[in-house]
């Protein structure tokens, strides 16, 4: 787990050059903007007439299924006309992708063909991958244009810090180094202009984080902190995957503290909560505290100027050691010193920016998956599990290689693969408006209740 430090303030930029003549002209990043436009007729095109439903099934079984906002917009129909023959569809793709899986639950989970589906290095959803394609093709030109004008960098600047990553990765040595600086400074200037005027520069903050511009705040109603629901309770519930609860109930409960910091003013602690990554961002959005909100945005700005300057520093290394004369003979390596070593200078703590949320939801995955091994070893927690939900794919992903290979290990994957045969039937023989598609969309990547 990465070590808690509060970052370092924002400094004032090495200019005073605002990086946009007014923040109202980047509400938003344009990739982003272009993304959501393109996603929005994902489903449409994936599950729409004259599409290919081997193509999408392979890459539903290889991705164990969709993420939790791809997830819940498929389920609701976002972006999709529901009609009987478009539902077949789904379902179909779905009962592919079920075939597809079953014999590698058969497999040793360090058999060659399992390492996709076991291990999630190589995963993500379909409807994020293509996300990420439409982006990178949205970032050509920009990337283009950067590289033929260095002066001109309006584009860049208005990028958020997701898509300024991706653009940068792409860039040689050196130009990388003169847009990160560039970027920084448009960083530092948000920040700054941030504590001055709050209600004018919220916005271009929110952009360069990867949030839309809030036209209202809404105080949702607060959800309540199950966090400390038992294992026992988890296992019988007869909807939802008790890891996915689990999950949500840590999310609950951060953002409890999240709130407790926004409601009384702790600002001082507000780096014990503070999210940083987009998803998190919104959820926090969601509390309605404007001046939380402002604080989040300034921890945010302030982790990312930090990175900035990190990898800035290790350009200008690089670029140095790159300068110097190479040596062509071999030096051996001295086995043994000569002279005792001198003290080691204590090296600047770097500073990891680390969505609190993030944190919540991985602490509590890892917690969860320990104390649902120890329960499974005893007939009763099987017996729970067996009554209950079960395991979506995901997470019976995560937990098969680490569970016990003779008793636990077997449980779930007869309990699982009777599952997905069960759901397969009927995936197989219903017809329009009750073929159980969406019970499948739950089943493979499963959500946070």
């Amino acid at each position: 787990m990465h070590e808690l430090s509060e970052p370092p303030a924002v400094r004032a930029p090495q200019s005073a050059r605002i990086p946009l003549q007014s923040p109202a002209s980047a509400l938003r990043c344009p990739v982003c903007l272009g993304v959501e436009r393109i996603g929005a007729t994902y489903a449409e095109r994936s599950f729409g007439p004259g599409t290919s439903m081997t193509a999408i099934a392979e890459s539903i079984a290889d991705d164990l299924g969709f993420c939790e906002r791809h997830g819940l917009g498929l389920g609701l129909g976002l972006g999709l006309g529901l009609d009987a023959a478009r539902s077949t569809r789904i379902a179909h793709a779905f009962a592919v992708a079920i075939a597809r899986i079953e014999p590698l639950l058969h497999e040793s989970v360090v058999d060659e063909r399992c390492r996709r589906l076991f291990f999630s290095t190589g995963r993500r959803c379909p409807a994020c991958a293509a996300d990420d394609s439409a982006a990178g093709r949205l970032l050509a030109p920009i990337r283009q244009g950067w590289l033929r004008t260095p002066d001109d960098a309006g584009e860049l600047e208005a990028l958020c810090r997701h898509h300024f990553q991706s653009l940068a990765s792409r860039l040689a040595l050196e130009p990388r180094g003169r847009a990160i600086q560039r970027y920084l400074e448009a960083v530092e200037a948000a920040a700054q202009e941030l504590t001055r005027s709050p209600d004018a520069w919220m916005a271009r903050a929110l952009a360069l984080i990867g949030q839309e511009a809030p036209d209202e705040v809404i105080a949702g109603a607060p959800d309540p902190d199950d966090a400390s629901r038992r294992m026992q309770d988890l296992l019988a519930a007869p909807d939802a995957c008790p890891i996915c609860q689990a999950i949500g109930g840590a999310r609950r409960h951060w953002l409890q503290g999240l709130r407790w910091a926004g409601e009384h003013g702790a600002t001082e602690y507000l780096w014990l909560f503070a999210p940083c990554c987009v998803r998190h961002v919104a959820e926090a959005r969601r509390l309605g505290n404007a001046g939380l909100l402002e604080g989040v945005a300034a921890f945010a700005l302030a982790g990312i100027g930090e990175q900035l300057r990190q990898q800035l520093a290790s350009i200008v290394h690089e670029l140095a050691l790159s300068q110097q004369a190479k040596p062509v003979w071999h030096r051996p390596r001295r086995r043994r010193r000569d002279k005792p070593a001198a003290a080691a200078v204590p090296a600047r703590r770097r500073f990891v920016l680390c969505c609190q949320g993030c944190e919540a939801e991985a602490i509590a995955l890892e917690r969860t998956c320990a104390e649902l091994l120890e329960c499974l070893r005893k007939p009763r927690g099987r017996d729970l599990l067996a009554r209950g939900h079960g395991l979506c794919l995901r997470h019976l992903a995560h937990l098969l290689p680490i569970a016990a290979q003779d008793t636990v290990r077997v449980f779930l994957r007869d309990l699982h693969l009777a599952r997905l045969r069960s759901l397969q039937t009927a995936l197989t023989s219903g017809h329009g408006a009750s073929v159980p598609w969406r019970e499948a969309v739950h089943r493979f990547g499963g959500w946070p209740e």
